[in-house]
């Protein structure tokens, strides 16, 4: 059973040192909304950069802006565009290769930017997603998910206020 660990917070807004910035991409990495045009903050490029680690980040390509695109570094070609454009067959082969890419690297620790119940460009949904980063994988120790997905993770949770409710 996966132990997963969690960051906490609105958003981030500093990512240094053994720190990365994990966002979702387009293959093309244009960079101009979202997590992605946060993630320029902490060294993605605002146009291209390819998978892997850019500076502080790891683009995770989750959507596709053209129809028809042919990705260089895969020769992986993207019929569609638009939300929902990456299968979720892809997004779930693409956090595999994240998850290799965390474990070549223990030293450093992957902040995943989606938060459940957030709007995500990509057309899909936070639960969605969810299942696309857990089931039926095992989670590497130096991924964090944002603390708002402990709700999917242990059902029965319950996040506590840190406003006390008036009397």
């Amino acid at each position: 059973m996966n132990q997963y660990r969690f960051w906490k917070g609105n958003e981030i807004t500093s990512m240094t040192g053994n720190n990365i910035f994990v966002y979702g991409a387009n293959p093309e990495f244009r960079n101009g909304a979202g997590g992605a045009k946060i993630a320029r903050n902490f060294g993605a490029k605002a146009y291209g950069g390819g998978r892997g680690i850019v500076g502080n980040t790891y683009g995770l390509i989750t959507k596709n802006l053209i129809a028809g695109f042919v990705e260089k570094e895969t020769g992986i070609v993207y019929e569609r565009q638009g939300p929902r454009s990456v299968s979720p067959a892809q997004i779930s082969t693409n956090i595999d290769e994240l998850y290799a890419c965390a474990r070549n690297n223990p030293h450093l620790k992957f902040f995943i930017a989606y938060k459940h119940e957030d709007r995500n460009l990509n057309g899909y949904t936070s639960t969605e997603l969810w299942g696309l980063f857990t089931l039926n994988k095992e989670v590497p120790e130096n991924i964090r998910f944002h603390e708002s997905f402990k709700t999917l993770a242990y059902p029965g949770y319950r996040p506590t206020s840190l406003t006390p409710e008036p009397r």
